[in-house]
């Protein structure tokens, strides 16, 4: 059995690619709602999966996205892929109505071609923006390795 490394948000954001204050300050504001939680004076921990979210958020913003989009979108990116810890690629499925959007595993997203024909959880699909997981976690998990790595080397 692996042991997945818990990292603080420190290393996190290393992983990530991005600043720990300007992350921490998306957390206290409310934008990233998917941290893990803590108490005031202690260390907040990730794990592989929480990563996803991190990664994401940073990803998304770097693509323009406000604070608010890019938050929401991690965290049901990252939330769909926790439930569903095999699927290789989750889709952020947007409709004609809500405007935020939910996420699915991929395989179960209608081809677009059917978009005229059926519905989605009740409504149309406007568009569907797919995220390849898969990758993702393996981009994570090296990243992640290789920074434990330099803390190790530290010691």
């Amino acid at each position: 059995m692996t042991i997945k490394p818990k990292i603080n948000t420190t290393i996190a954001c290393r992983v990530a690619g991005m600043d720990k204050d300007r992350f921490n300050e998306a957390i206290a504001a409310g934008f990233f709602k998917c941290a893990p939680e803590t108490i005031p004076g202690r260390a907040r921990y990730f794990e592989p999966e929480d990563m996803v979210a991190v990664c994401l958020y940073r990803e998304l913003m770097n693509d323009g996205l406000t604070k608010e989009r890019a938050g929401h979108v991690a965290c049901a990116v990252s939330n769909a892929a926790k439930q569903n810890p095999a699927a290789e690629c989750i889709s952020l499925v947007n409709d004609y109505f809500t405007g935020w959007g939910s996420a699915y595993p991929a395989d179960g997203v209608p081809s677009f071609k059917e978009w005229g024909d059926v519905t989605f959880s009740g409504t149309d699909i406007r568009k569907v923006t797919t995220f390849n997981i898969a990758k993702l976690r393996k981009v994570i998990a090296h990243k992640t390795e290789v920074e434990l790595s330099y803390h190790r080397s530290e010691d």
